[in-house]
Formats: C-alpha cells, structure tokens, sequence
C-alpha cells in the first residue's frame, strides 16, 4: 500500500474571517490528521506556505492535534501565518515557555479560549492576539485588534464590529442576515455594479476580466443570463453561459443597463459576506477541476456553483429560478438532481466549508474519485487567491 503524502493525510476545512468593511480579513484553515503516520507539522507548514504569495489573505491556521500543535511551534513559521494555541497553554509556565521560543522564532500565536474565562485576567508574558468565543450573555467591552466567534444575530454582528470594535468575527450570522430581507428578493450589490461600470469604460478591458467581476455578484449573474435571454433581445440562439451573455449584450449596452439598475443596488453592507462566501464556494468547485482545464469549463463550473447557491439570495424554489434560463442539462443536473459531472465538485466545495464535516471528507473522496491531496490543494489555492482573484494581473481563472 502506498504511503500517504502529508496532503493526503489530513482534512481541511475553512471559515473566512471579517473586517468592520465587511471585507475578507483572513481565513481560519482548519486541520485534522486523518493518517496520523503520514503526518508531521513540518511538511504540512511547508506545503501550506511554499506558493502561499505575499498579497493572499492572512491564514489562522487551527491544528486539530495536540501532537501537531506542539511541532508547528518549533518548526520555522509560514508567511503570513497565525497559529491557533488553546488558552490553557497560556496558563502553565512550561508550555508557556515554548509559546515563548516560537514567537521569538517569528510565529504569530493567536490565543483562542472563552471571554468569559480570558476577561479581566493578567495578560500573559507573550506577545499574542485573541479569537474570543462569545455566547448571547456575554456583556463586551471594547476588543480593538482581536478576533470574535460564536456571532449569531445580525444585532449582535453589529455590537462587536461596530461597537466593541473587535478587529474581525470568524464566520457570519448569514441565516440571521438574510432573514431581515425574507419578504423580497435581494438586488444587486452596488460595490460590484460600480466595479463592473469603471471596467467597462476601461479600453483595454477584456471579456474574461469583465465576467470574473460580474460573478461577484451571484443575482448579477442570473439577471444578466435572464436579460439576454428575454424578449426583448430577441435572440435566435438561447444563451446559457455568462461570458456568451456578456458578448452579445456588448460592452456598451450592458453599461446601459448597469446604470440603469444602479438606483435598485442593495445597501445592506452585512450582504457583503453573504454574497462572497458564496463566491469562495463557486471558486474552491472550480478550484477542483483537474489542473489544465479549460477556461469555458472552469467558467461554468463556476457558474453551476453560484446559481446552487441562488435560493438563498431570491427567496424562490431553485427549480423555478433555473427553468427560466436555458442551462446546459450538466448544470441542472448537479443543482436540482446532484448529478452529473458537475455535482462532485460542488458537493465537496460545500463540505469543505464546514469544519464539521472533516472526519466525513475522505470518504467523501473516494465517493466522488478524488483524492484528499487533490481537494487539499485546490483549496490551498483558492485561498490564496481569494484577494485578488479579478485582478486584471490574472486572466486564467486557474491560479
């Protein structure tokens, strides 16, 4: 039996973590050792950090291993890396003490334990951030510069961003969010709308570029496949693809129609990570094609895992929102009957989204022929893309 690589040892998962922006401020990348035997913390952090560029969005990396915790701080620290450290290491002096020769080596330790417990204690000998995890009792005082979980209200989102000032939440109270707009629709995202604009009045915007940014906005996508395909456009040909629509509407009329919209864009700013978790999930699916994949079959997967998601945004059945366009039977296939060539990709991009689903994801795997190294290192490279991923530096949607 061949011997497990170190990717092919363990589970990730991960949670993105927000700014007061409401912008991605990091990603907590969580791992469980699935093969123990196949893994230490020196190989994973290598192949963690080796294409982990300067620009990609802070990692707090959370090693669900006692055994691999304790290696990771004595190995040399990754870029742009924090290490998650449970709070009680911070209470004894000889742990304490290690925790001191890591930092000095250059680790950045994030203390991670409950508010309750940490507040009002004497801040210990080593330089350290804390992820605090709150319950609904916890009265809070300001947290300039730390990390909050455990959010689940949008009033509550708002206590700790905007009042308490902490410097970002991990996850986001999404099913409290969108609730408060249960009885209509949600409309475009005006960041977005005015992206979209400024590149269009570009010359040398290119077609890739202008759809890398519409898809930022999972409704944008659908109301453009939907305008393109309406009467009034009065096509002989059905358009099922965004980058198809985006051409024949032509530059010039979708900028029309853009400026049109503008007056209906959403102004809920708490929408921001609803709508971009979703598109990290659209990524990490086309993430798992098979390196060397053609760009129109990246693009539509893509595209399949953004309008999975449109449910969500519309407050409408997925089968009615999707009878309307004329998709590829590939499409509808993985969305409404998680089928098809489509279906494993989006099935695994949605577990890897869910830490608690990492003791199911190597069988997982093997159900949807992949191996954990190859769903690893898709992740590993969306995430480390997840700045600047319609950065005109980067046509190919493959990294």
């Amino acid at each position: 039996m061949p011997a497990h690589t170190v990717l092919d040892s363990v589970a990730m998962a991960y949670v993105p973590l927000w700014n007061r922006a409401r912008e991605l401020a990091g990603v907590r990348l969580c791992v469980r050792a699935i093969h123990p035997e196949g893994v230490d913390a020196r190989h994973l952090l290598e192949a963690i950090g080796e294409d982990w560029p300067e620009g990609a969005p802070p990692l707090l990396l959370s090693l669900q291993s006692p055994r691999l915790l304790q290696q990771a701080l004595s190995c040399p620290p990754v870029r742009n890396t924090f290490l998650e450290v449970p709070a009680s290491m911070f209470g004894a002096q000889e742990t304490l003490n290690r925790l001191s020769l890591a930092r000095r080596s250059g680790h950045l330790l994030v203390r991670h334990g409950d508010w309750s417990a940490l507040h009002g204690l004497p801040t210990p000998g080593v330089d350290h951030r804390n992820l605090f995890t709150i319950t609904p009792d916890d009265r809070l005082t300001p947290l300039p510069g730390q990390m909050v979980e455990g959010v689940d209200t949008q009033e509550r989102l708002n206590q700790v961003l905007d009042q308490a000032q902490a410097a970002a939440v991990l996850g986001w109270p999404a099913a409290d969010v969108l609730r408060a707009h249960k009885h209509q629709p949600l409309s475009y995202d005006p960041r977005v709308v005015q992206q979209v604009l400024l590149a269009i009045d570009d010359e040398e915007c290119s077609v890739e570029y202008l759809e890398r940014l519409v898809r930022q906005d999972p409704v944008l996508v659908y109301r453009i496949l939907m305008l393109v395909n309406s009467a009034a456009y009065g096509l002989r040909r059905e358009i099922g693809s965004l980058r198809h629509a985006i051409m024949m509407l032509g530059f010039r009329e979708l900028g029309r129609w853009l400026t049109e919209q503008l007056p209906e864009a959403e102004p809920d700013v708490d929408l921001q990570p609803v709508r971009y978790a979703m598109v990290m999930r659209a990524r990490l699916a086309h993430h798992l094609l098979a390196t060397g994949s053609e760009d129109l079959l990246r693009a539509e997967v893509h595209m399949t895992a953004l309008l999975s998601q449109l449910d969500q945004l519309l407050h409408q059945p997925l089968a009615d929102l999707l009878h309307r366009l004329p998709l590829a039977s590939r499409v509808t296939d993985a969305i409404l009957r998680h089928d098809g060539p489509y279906f494993p990709l989006i099935d695994l991009a949605r577990a890897m989204g869910d830490p608690e689903r990492m003791d199911r994801m190597e069988p997982l795997c093997r159900r949807h022929e992949l191996t954990l190294e190859q769903v690893n290192r898709a992740l590993l490279r969306m995430l480390a893309t997840s700045r600047d991923h319609a950065n005109k530096r980067s046509e190919r949607l493959v990294s």
